[in-house]
């Protein structure tokens, strides 16, 4: 906001404030105008409920009186007394009682039209007669192995509505609702048979289907139990409701209702009437988009007539704040074309006023800065300079310490053809320091020197010490930092013998990556514990140029020296496992090079 230049700030302020009025009078109509409508729907959606749960309460209670026609069946027999006598084991009844029980259920059921899908009398002998529109047969069924038989009524004998299924005993697999009627008995508090009404639930589907509310509805019927007797899923008819769509019918007051919910993350109504009569509800879920798609082209239109208000006082804004801010843009301007690299050039003022003197003076300051800033650079360069020829420093007289001792050993030991290269081997490395006056050389340049420090080490350790050394033919391309390598080599062999047989394996890896070189010192020795890793690591990091590190020079030497020729970008990094070796790598920054593939060179050192 405040990088913004002053004019558009001045235009944004006013726009704001301006945006700020049409908002409030635009959205303020179109709320009240949408409020006022979701009411009227979320009244209308509940009637039209309720007319439909008005009529399926009248079906259930057809379907209910069903089984209590039984006991009004005119015939010269009692429907009752043809009921118990089904009771007597199977194999003693006789065709004739047989077609006497047909007629009384076949009486009772087709006298009722399309609304039953069967009849089923279970007897106390543990087998049923099925009544179905193909027919009557007897099957092997209990009523007390039917789910519905603990919810009888064997106190008042009144007929129990049971939940939605599919039968499969009927032809055809039609889903039904049961109502189970138990036979009273002669002794009181027994009875004589169980008669199941197998109600259809198309009569209920033909009553949903008349009410259409759009693409993507859907509408629940649900018993007394909450289990779904019809809805327009069918994979859901039969199912317990079991806190659908987060509603809890405990929570829910008996009557209608209407209220917004989020399905999938899209906006519906959900809507419902709960028959205070039978207990039975009907639910309907509607896409918010099918009841208010007036509402939305409303919507649409005010959010037109806002963004266009907007668009106008913005230009508004930006016109008015433009002219007023000119006279500031130009010296922004001309202060923004500054010279920095001739800061004498004078600028071309034409004004004397506050602004014409405010360029003055920024121009002067210019001029001040310039000066300090080439003081200020050529120190930094002067220290940097100093800093790195002090670790360099570090390097010789250690190395050379070593070296000479090396050499005294070998012509101790008596071997003087040895000692002899050795101080061959010293002198080319002596020279390779005293000719370098510049921070990098050639990477073949330190690769012999490498070599010859290499033999110089060859003569202390012997035949323990074997070197193998990968180099990246693309890498020799390019320079690297005098003598980087060195220190990280002498630490590997201090430290990297192995404990088992005393020898000394060293893997030197040069590689490109990415536009960076790449470099890895490998040893087999004894490596480092996780808390000896860290102390020496922090060691590293909290390093001086004092020289009085706990770690000694050669790390520390390496990570201050990449610090300085190349900043953060160049990194030092130590992996390190116990009795399994150590692995110290390093990369700096180069310019991009196509990418080559290793050559392998044993150097067998």
């Amino acid at each position: 906001m405040r990088n913004l230049p002053l004019f558009a700030k001045i235009s944004l302020v006013f726009s704001l404030v301006v945006t700020c009025f049409i908002l409030l009078i635009g959205l303020g109509s179109y709320s009240v105008y949408r409020n006022s409508m979701e009411s009227q729907v979320g009244e209308f959606v509940p009637q039209v409920l309720g007319q439909v749960s008005s009529r399926i309460d009248s079906y259930v209670d057809e379907l209910l009186m069903i089984p209590q026609l039984i006991f009004n069946i005119p015939g010269e027999r009692d429907a009752l007394d043809i009921l118990r006598e089904a009771s007597e084991p199977a194999n003693s009844r006789a065709l004739d009682y047989t077609l006497e029980l047909h007629d009384v259920l076949k009486r009772l059921n087709f006298r009722t039209g399309e609304n039953l899908q069967a009849i089923t009398f279970y007897t106390l002998a543990g087998d049923a007669y099925l009544l179905s529109k193909v027919g009557g047969m007897w099957v092997k069924q209990d009523y007390r192995d039917q789910p519905w038989y603990e919810e009888l009524d064997t106190v008042y004998y009144a007929p129990t509505i049971w939940g939605t299924y599919q039968d499969n005993s009927i032809t055809g697999r039609p889903y039904v609702f049961s109502i189970v009627q138990p036979v009273r008995g002669l002794p009181k508090k027994q009875i004589d048979g169980v008669i199941q009404v197998s109600g259809s639930i198309e009569a209920i589907s033909a009553m949903i289907h008349k009410v259409d509310f759009g693409a993507g509805s859907i509408v629940y019927v649900l018993d007394h139990r909450n289990h779904i007797v019809f809805s327009t899923n069918p994979a859901e008819i039969g199912q317990s409701w079991d806190r659908s769509y987060d509603v809890d019918w405990s929570d829910r007051p008996v009557g209608s209702e209407s209220f917004e919910l989020d399905v999938a993350n899209k906006p519906y109504l959900f809507s419902y009437n709960w028959s205070t009569d039978s207990g039975w509800k009907v639910v309907s879920l509607i896409p918010s988009g099918n009841l208010s798609k007036g509402i939305y082209r409303i919507q649409f239109w005010v959010y037109a007539f806002v963004a266009s208000g907007v668009l106008i006082v913005f230009g508004l804004a930006i016109a008015t704040a433009y002219g007023f801010t000119k006279p500031l843009r130009t010296l922004s301007d001309r202060i923004k074309h500054l010279d920095f690299q001739h800061p004498d050039k004078s600028p071309s003022v034409d004004r004397l006023d506050e602004i014409g003197h405010l360029s003055n003076s920024f121009q002067n300051m210019i001029k001040r800065m310039n000066s300090l800033f080439s003081e200020i650079t050529h120190e930094k360069v002067l220290k940097q300079e100093a800093e790195i020829k002090a670790l360099q420093s570090q390097i010789n007289p250690h190395f050379m310490h070593n070296a000479l001792e090396t050499i005294r050993m070998t012509y101790k030991s008596g071997r003087y053809e040895n000692g002899e290269q050795g101080l061959v081997s010293l002198g080319h490395v002596l020279r390779y320091q005293a000719a370098q006056e510049q921070d990098f050389v050639p990477f073949s340049v330190e690769l012999e020197f490498l070599d010859q420090y290499l033999s110089l080490q060859k003569l202390r350790y012997g035949d323990r010490m074997s070197v193998y050394m990968e180099v990246d033919p693309e890498v020799e391309e390019h320079s690297i930092p005098s003598m980087i390598v060195q220190p990280l080599v002498e630490n590997a062999l201090k430290y990297g013998v192995a404990s088992f047989d005393h020898s000394i394996s060293l893997t030197i890896r040069f590689g490109f990556d990415d536009g960076f070189i790449t470099g890895d010192v490998v040893d087999e020795g004894k490596g480092m514990s996780p808390e000896r890793l860290e102390q020496v690591i922090a060691e590293i990091n909290d390093f001086s140029f004092a020289g009085s590190r706990k770690g000694g020079i050669g790390l520390a030497n390496v990570y201050q020296r990449l610090q300085l020729l190349f900043g953060p970008s160049a990194a030092l990094h130590i992996e390190s496992h116990e009795e399994v070796g150590t692995i110290v790598s390093f990369r700096y920054p180069v310019l991009p090079h196509n990418k080559g593939k290793f050559k392998y060179a044993n150097s067998n050192r």
